[in-house]
């Protein structure tokens, strides 16, 4: 019998952090400073679980005042955004606004 998939690499291309930063400086900014998804208390927080808990996170409870207004593709721009600021390079795929398939990569 196959054991569980090993878990894959989170990926994303090159403008995909562009658009979620825009939808960021839109959306998340007024209450959320980028600082907020970096160093060692978001690494704690977030780093060791598969990148799809934070999307599940994101795309589930924010915006605050209108959790879940966004389309999925945002949540999944917002996402590569902040894997971007964690030092994730761009490749030739986009971060997929899919929970299942993001519940099995890691950062």
């Amino acid at each position: 019998p196959a054991g569980p998939a090993e878990p894959a690499a989170a990926y994303l291309t090159a403008g995909q952090p562009a658009r979620g930063q825009e939808v960021f400086t839109a959306m998340c900014s007024a209450c959320h400073g980028r600082n907020e998804f970096t160093g060692p208390i978001f690494a704690l927080t977030w780093r060791a679980d598969p990148v799809g808990n934070l999307f599940e996170h994101i795309s589930t409870a924010m915006p605050q005042d209108r959790p879940g207004s966004l389309s999925p593709a945002q949540y999944a721009d917002v996402l590569a955004y902040i894997l971007q600021l964690n030092g994730l390079t761009a490749g030739d795929r986009e971060l997929p606004a899919d929970a299942e398939l993001l519940g099995r990569m890691r950062w």
